[in-house]
């Protein structure tokens, strides 16, 4: 989503959810549109800038991708996901309004390394999402089922040796396989450590009345 002037959003600078303003240079003369040609296809695009009211940065825009702070909108990574797996995650957050395919290559690989850290190791991801899904909840079923339908998916199995396989991908896309990724940090690593966290407060609370632990 482009952020605009006097539009409100989530800063990508200090991650405040605020309202915009016209960036302006030391004269104060606003800073607004300039019409830029893109390289890559020769077609006039939009470099629009704006200005966080809570932290004072400023945003670039180059069409619809942002180019300034290079970074993500998204909520940081949770500490309980394993560093590996958090890294490639980060990575694809980088890049998502820069490169669709490259988000969703590392999104993927981000979701075979989930599947191999509990133990589904299969032939190819197709096959690791099946196993998966028996002991998902339907919603979470569903939505990593549905990751098959990104880059034309079955005309591209995702074999153990070619996680990092570029495919094209449709608006969109890369940002659902991300979605559904962060719905399963919730449910495999952030969930668990709450639940096991409460219960040591509860174990501890029992060993000082001298009474049994949960187990």
């Amino acid at each position: 989503m482009v952020i605009e002037a006097n539009k409100k959003g989530t800063c990508p600078h200090c991650k405040i959810p605020n309202r915009f303003e016209n960036a302006t240079n030391h004269n104060d003369q606003v800073l607004h549109f300039w019409n830029v040609t893109n390289g890559l296809d020769n077609h006039n695009k939009i470099l629009s800038l704006c200005r966080c009211t809570n932290c004072g940065e400023v945003i670039i825009f180059f069409g619809e991708t942002m180019v300034h702070p290079i970074g993500s909108t998204r909520p940081p990574c949770p500490k309980e996901v394993p560093t590996n797996i958090s890294n490639d995650y980060k990575e694809a957050c980088l890049v998502e309004h820069l490169s669709s395919k490259a988000t969703a290559t590392l999104a993927r690989r981000c979701l075979q390394d989930i599947f191999h850290q509990r133990k589904i190791i299969k032939d190819d991801l197709s096959k690791e999402i099946d196993e998966a899904m028996k002991t998902l909840p339907s919603h979470l079923s569903e939505a990593i089922d549905s990751i098959r339908n990104v880059g034309n998916f079955g005309a591209h199995p995702i074999k153990s040796t070619n996680t990092g396989l570029i495919v094209d991908v449709e608006d969109g896309e890369a940002e659902w396989n991300l979605d559904v990724i962060e719905q399963l940090f919730d449910f495999y690593y952030v969930q668990p450590a709450i639940t096991q966290s409460k219960k040591d407060a509860l174990n501890l609370k029992l060993k000082e009345t001298g009474k049994p632990e949960m187990k």
